[in-house]
């Protein structure tokens, strides 16, 4: 950081969450990096007019940065002001990114954290696919919904590597169940070849050569 950023840094200390931070910049359309001094660099979030986009905490990146950082124990953060990345990596509403680190933070069961982040009713679960460059993000609606290439499906992934049909996924109040329908270059959730499968939170899934993450509940 630059002797000019840091003129225009502003020191919170741990007088708030970075959750209660985020939510306060976001009400003001801030653009800014959070940036937290007291573990090791690089650890921060960065917001352009008010929304998450960007966000590393060690070797981590995007989601699952900032949802680490959120939940960390009491933050010793400073904001710079006007700070923008270099890429976009989130491109989730603010508001699902701390629904998504509560959810988290709740099923971690983990009470000793002195800083809490904000509680918030929880989201439906999305489907994160990343093509190429591009990030595009689907509502995992109650009901069925068949995941390929062709143009009937109703997530449609446009990939050579995706079968027409590639696979289902099926949201009822017992979970997400994940189906392979018989593809030709396979589904595979954390690594692993599957036909079928219960989700949990921030499984890794891949269809063919097509990475995607999953957001959501675990099966009930």
């Amino acid at each position: 950081m630059n002797s000019d950023l840091r003129r225009d840094t502003v020191r919170l200390g741990n007088l708030l969450s970075i959750a209660e931070q985020i939510q306060a910049f976001a009400l003001s359309n801030k653009t800014g990096e959070i940036y937290i001094t007291n573990v090791p660099a690089p650890a921060r979030i960065n917001l352009v007019d008010g929304e998450i986009v960007d966000a590393q905490f060690g070797l981590r990146s995007g989601l699952e940065a900032a949802i680490a950082l959120i939940n960390l124990r009491d933050p010793q953060t400073e904001f710079i002001v006007g700070e923008r990345p270099k890429r976009q990596t989130i491109t989730m509403p603010y508001v699902q990114v701390l629904c998504e680190a509560a959810r988290i933070k709740d099923e971690s069961g983990d009470e000793s954290t002195e800083t809490q982040p904000i509680r918030l009713s929880p989201t439906n679960p999305y489907l994160r696919i990343t093509l190429g460059t591009e990030i595009k993000t689907f509502p995992i609606r109650p009901g069925l919904a068949y995941i390929g290439r062709a143009s009937t499906n109703d997530i449609v992934v446009p990939d050579a590597t995706i079968s027409q049909r590639h696979a289902s996924i099926e949201y009822s109040r017992n979970g997400v169940f994940l189906k392979d329908l018989g593809s030709t270059n396979g589904t595979y959730v954390a690594g692993q070849q599957v036909k079928e499968r219960w989700l949990s939170v921030q499984d890794s899934i891949q269809f063919g050569g097509v990475h995607c993450l999953f957001i959501g509940g675990v099966k009930k």
